[in-house]
């Protein structure tokens, strides 16, 4: 009787090993397949795989720094855009299924849709981001250890302001990747309807100076106006009304009787609106020549004259210090009132920058009088030789 309950006392004890061994194993196995699968979702391949991100965000992605750089480092989808720790990554992951929810209606299956919807997609990732202080864009880049000596002057002056004032990456940058959404020329509350005509009469005064179709003058006296950023113009307009920009000339015009408000935005819209060919377009045979529309045609064109120096030069000088802000183009950063620099006069442009040099005018923090101090004459020269030839691109 003994022996008997002797082997049902293994038996159960063995039983109950194999039990825990077994259950062991399947949930290392389970562990393991719902990590798998979990880690799968995270590349690239995977994002990619529905047309409507491959459409549209990963074209733009792969124009970004973060596809192609120098250092031949790549961050993909999921390194920005997941967590590292797992139990935020599992949290990411159960948010995500709205985005299925998004795929199977269609709410963004066109790129007209999803332009219509950016804005509030965008708005949402970056409110995460600054909750999380940019958490997955510190697996990567860090405060505490950047090299700030051997950065641009102007981003090593900007990211050691952020490291003292508690800002964080997304606070600067917004579209370094993906395209932001589409900006209203003016800010929606205060955009005008634009009255040409009586836009067309405030022109009047400004064509005094800066041409009939805000084209400025080829010896950099004025500069061009047409085509640039509404929010700019009217930025720089209130800056002389206030006189915290200083220009003799502007002071008559923009007195608060001769410029309200409500002109401000009207004229900023107006020039904003306009488009300046870089060449005469060719004349059409088959039509009888009129000389008249000819004329009319050449006083819109501007091309900026070729500046001497060293182009290349003045691009990788560029490309340090100044695309951060002006974008890789050169045709400014409109989200942020940064103005073109391509298609405007380069005498023009000397101008401010030694006006920027000498404190006359403020660049973006009167620190900067110094920084720009610290670049050559010759780094000065190349850099307008390269801006120069933008416009003809």
């Amino acid at each position: 009787m003994r022996k008997v309950l002797s082997k049902i006392k293994d038996f159960k004890k063995n039983t109950s090993l194999f039990a825990m061994a077994f259950f062991f194993v399947t949930g290392i196995i389970l562990w393991g397949a719902f990590n798998t699968a979990m880690e799968k979702t995270n590349t690239l391949e995977f994002c990619i795989s529905c047309h409507e991100m491959e459409s549209t965000v990963y074209q733009e992605y792969k124009h970004s720094t973060h596809f192609t750089n120098s250092s031949g480092v790549r961050a993909i989808c999921s390194d920005c855009h997941v967590p590292k720790d797992w139990v935020p990554k599992v949290i990411r992951k159960i948010r995500a299924t709205n985005e299925l929810y998004h795929w199977m209606t269609g709410s963004i299956d066109t790129p007209e849709k999803f332009e219509a919807r950016r804005h509030e997609l965008a708005s949402r990732v970056w409110d995460s981001m600054k909750a999380t202080d940019s958490r997955e864009c510190r697996n990567c880049h860090q405060f505490s250890v950047m090299a700030l000596e051997n950065q641009a002057r102007f981003a090593a002056r900007i990211h050691g302001d952020a490291a003292d004032n508690g800002k964080t990456c997304i606070d600067c940058h917004q579209g370094i990747t993906h395209n932001l959404p589409a900006m209203e020329a003016i800010d929606a509350e205060a955009k005008p309807e634009l009255d040409m005509d009586y836009a067309e009469e405030i022109n009047e005064t400004c064509a005094g100076c800066h041409g009939e179709f805000g084209e400025g003058t080829i010896n950099g006296e004025y500069p061009r106006l047409a085509g640039m950023d509404a929010n700019y113009l009217a930025k720089q307009l209130r800056l002389f009304k206030t006189r915290e920009r200083h220009n003799i000339p502007m002071i008559p015009f923009t007195t608060e009787r001769e410029l309200p408000e409500e002109d401000v935005l009207l004229i900023a819209t107006y020039l904003a609106q306009i488009e300046l060919p870089t060449k005469l377009p060719p004349i059409d045979e088959s039509k009888e020549f009129d000389a008249l529309e000819r004329l009319q045609k050449s006083g819109k064109v501007v091309n900026v004259p070729r500046y001497s120096g060293n182009v290349e030069a003045g691009r990788n000088f560029y490309q340090k210090e100044c695309a951060g802000c002006h974008a890789d183009d050169a045709w400014g950063d409109n989200s942020r009132k940064i103005p073109q620099l391509a298609g405007q006069y380069s005498i023009y442009l000397k101008r401010q920058i030694d006006n920027f040099r000498n404190a006359e005018r403020l660049h973006d923090d009167p620190r900067d009088a110094d920084i720009f101090k610290s670049f050559s004459d010759r780094e000065i020269r190349d850099l307008l030789a390269y801006l120069s030839i933008l416009d003809d691109e």
